[in-house]
């Protein structure tokens, strides 16, 4: 789980980013603010040979990005050995799947590149 530090403020609820009073715009309801009407997923793709070696243009890991991007925005992502641990803002996740992450690998000439695993892994990007 991460944890943060404080140094000031509290907890609570984003209640206003307006400029009238907190107390007369919400009077005491929390606002929830998101980034959008799309969950946040974090997930992993586990590949038979090292991504680290594959981070050049047009190479394995551009390739997954790409793809996954095609239905949702990239937020943030991580290579580690042979893991691909990717943040996203998902619009449709039904799409991610083994054989389609293999598929558009082969489709662009990285046949030898084999997603073996995919995890969707909660709010963690890499392993502790």
């Amino acid at each position: 789980m991460a944890v943060f530090t404080r140094t000031n403020g509290n907890a609570q609820t984003v209640v206003s980013v307006g400029a009238v009073s907190v107390s007369a715009e919400t009077a005491s309801t929390p606002i929830m603010i998101g980034v959008g009407p799309s969950p946040i997923e974090f997930r992993t793709w586990d590949a038979n040979i090292s991504l680290e070696a594959q981070m050049g243009t047009n190479e394995a890991v551009e390739i997954l990005l790409k793809w996954i991007g095609t239905t949702s925005t990239v937020l943030g992502y991580q290579v580690d050995g042979n893991v691909l641990s990717v943040m996203t803002q998902a619009a449709d996740t039904t799409s991610w799947t083994q054989s389609n992450a293999n598929t558009a690998l082969s489709d662009a000439g990285y046949a030898n590149c084999v997603i073996e695993a995919l995890a969707d892994v909660g709010f963690k990007l890499a392993q502790s």
